[in-house]
């Protein structure tokens, strides 16, 4: 497209195998359209094809790329690797969009500017390595006062470790200070995943806001949620909370009561079986630190997770918005621990108040192991999860563990039956310098922007190829995490990873 400068390199590792004017066939074309003409929605905008694969049930849906990090932006503005979390906008001094978006390992945030037919016109850091309180940006959401309330669009980015808070960034704002302090103390510190505003109306004049801790040590994952009665965008002076099971298993296909001072986990819940929980308030929530934390949700008897990951609720009326779902990533097999492959509930907020509800696991990946009573023997480490108002679209990150496939994306009805494969991530050797074979790849956000551009169908998908690595993807955020020795100190890294944005064509919602 005409909002591209060609991108002509010689990755480290590649040289030897490719000559830059034979850059085009490696990459896969110029991308769509080409010369001054506008174009359509649906097609390649990006030099480099989708790297994503839909599976022959789901031929009606088609793929196509909309920015690499083999693009380059006309204000010099080049996207880089592990695409997490991402929020759209309608972009009001235009007929165009905003897209914000997590580079997770980054420690970074992107705004690009798209075009009425989502062709990228520029972009630029609103975040990056050089804030204080650097942290690995997983999920975000947008809170969009037409959905949400509110007087103020705000994109809420995840920080999982390092620093802990969740990020508030203006989408709007002008000119970006990407080292100023954007965090929302009010929320508490967790090993955020994701933090998710629930619809002004599921709970009219009042802030809820759905959290998933992606922990494993200490007091182990939490399902958190921050709630205010003074108003619908009140994230200042709430109240933090975390989830806690009133009913477990009974061992032989029932339901009993949890017992005072015990502390329960996943293992005491059945595959498919509703219990009724609460959540706890952990009192000062918002002055204590992440160990602290830790040791507050002990205390309460939080009911612990293996590591919560993406949260999403459903879409459609005030009620289907109480209706909240969650992934929890697991630990893999052989590790000891109650969830080896991963799981995915449905939480079912009450009318009258968010505090109280039902909890049921409706996925899991346990069908050889734990409780052995799971429901998908495919499924490897569910991450991010998008919901819409008939499906459950649950995605894969299978780095840590594997079933010995790429990274999937499944559909499932709303109580996670009829589950099939959509589509699988293309691990493309020639991308990798070392040429592995290996499978490394993993979502971020599956974002569905049907409304916002008035095509039924149309999502925006986040890619993280992390098996394609060049020098020249790192330090292009504006600041070089090198610089930061007490940084690289505890685990920090200048990363090198690649990445995409792809859109989706006729995704059922």
């Amino acid at each position: 497209m005409k909002t591209f400068k060609r991108l002509l390199f010689c990755a480290v590792g590649l040289a030897s195998l490719y000559s830059c004017n034979e850059i085009d066939d490696f990459i896969g074309g110029g991308g769509g359209g080409g010369g001054e003409d506008e174009g359509t929605i649906f097609e390649n905008k990006s030099s480099l094809e989708p790297l994503v694969a839909i599976t022959p049930q789901f031929n009606f849906v088609e793929a196509y790329s909309l920015i690499s990090s083999t693009d380059v932006l006309d204000n010099g503005f080049r996207l880089v690797g592990a695409q997490d979390g991402a929020g759209f906008l309608e972009d009001p001094n235009s007929d165009g969009y905003i897209y914000m978006v997590n580079a997770e390992d980054d420690y970074a945030v992107a705004r690009l500017k798209l075009d009425k037919n989502l062709n990228p016109i520029s972009g630029e850091w609103v975040l990056n390595s050089g804030v204080a309180d650097f942290a690995r940006q997983c999920s975000g959401t947008m809170w969009d006062t037409s959905i949400h309330g509110g007087t103020q669009d705000l994109y809420l980015s995840a920080s999982e470790s390092f620093n802990y808070d969740v990020k508030g960034l203006d989408p709007y704002q002008v000119t970006p200070t990407p080292t100023a302090d954007f965090g929302l103390d009010a929320l508490g510190e967790f090993a955020w995943e994701n933090a998710v505003p629930l619809p002004r109306d599921a709970y009219s004049g009042k802030t809820v806001i759905i959290g998933g801790d992606d922990d494993s040590s200490g007091s182990e994952g939490q399902v958190t949620l921050y709630y205010s009665e003074n108003g619908d965008q009140n994230l200042n002076d709430g109240k933090i909370y975390v989830l806690k099971f009133k009913q477990i298993s009974d061992g032989n296909g029932g339901v009993t009561s949890c017992m005072p001072g015990t502390i329960y986990n996943e293992s005491n819940l059945d595959f498919g079986t509703t219990y009724d929980v609460e959540f706890v308030e952990i009192e000062n929530g918002a002055a204590l630190t992440k160990n602290e934390m830790e040791t507050a949700c002990i205390e309460v008897g939080a009911s612990a997770f293996m590591r919560v990951e993406d949260v999403d609720y459903q879409k459609g009326t005030d009620a289907d918005g109480r209706n909240v779902y969650f992934a929890v990533t697991g630990r893999g097999p052989g590790r000891g621990t109650y969830n080896d492959w991963g799981t995915v509930y449905k939480l079912e907020l009450d009318e009258d108040s968010p505090l109280t509800g039902k909890l049921t696991q409706i996925v899991s990946g346990n069908t050889d192991t734990n409780n052995m009573d799971g429901n998908n023997p495919q499924l490897q480490s569910p991450d991010n999860i998008a919901v819409t108002e008939n499906f459950i679209y649950y995605q894969e990150d299978p780095n840590s563990f594997s079933r010995g496939h790429s990274a999937y994306i499944y559909q499932s009805d709303l109580n996670g039956n009829n589950t099939k494969v959509v589509l699988e991530f293309v691990v493309r050797q020639d991308l990798d310098p070392t040429g592995s074979t290996g499978l490394s790849g993993e979502y971020g956000a599956l974002e569905d922007i049907s409304e916002k551009v008035g095509i039924p169908g149309t999502f925006l998908l986040n890619l993280q190829p992390h098996y394609w690595e060049s020098p020249d993807f790192q330090n292009v955020d504006g600041h070089d995490m090198r610089t930061r020795p007490e940084a690289i100190e505890v685990g920090a890294r200048e990363d090198d990873q690649g990445g995409q944005i792809v859109i989706l064509k006729g995704l059922p919602r």
